[in-house]
């Protein structure tokens, strides 16, 4: 019996193994994912300071906020993730 425990052994790790690299992949890629998108709103945000004139006097937080979230969302992975998690959260519903 120890013989057919083997094989099922043998197979999960190598799921585990490609998981795990799949994973280890998409966690180093989604810090740089994030800190695209921010960079990308950020640029949303200096067009939109040129159209958003009504109200100039808080026009410069919606230029700061996305590239400073963009350049710590890159420097930190965590950050990426919990920002990613309400991306998706925000398109999703």
């Amino acid at each position: 019996m120890a013989d057919k425990l083997e094989p099922k052994e043998d197979a999960l790790n190598w799921v585990e193994k490609r998981f795990s690299t799949l994973a280890g992949y998409i966690s180093s890629q989604i810090s740089t994912f994030v800190a695209f998108l921010f960079l990308l709103f950020a640029l949303g945000a200096f067009f939109g300071a040129f159209v958003y004139t009504r109200f100039p006097e808080i026009a410069i937080y919606f230029i700061i906020a996305p590239a400073a979230l963009g350049l710590i969302a890159y420097y930190n992975r965590t950050v990426a993730v919990v920002l990613f998690v309400v991306f998706l959260a925000f398109f999703v519903l």
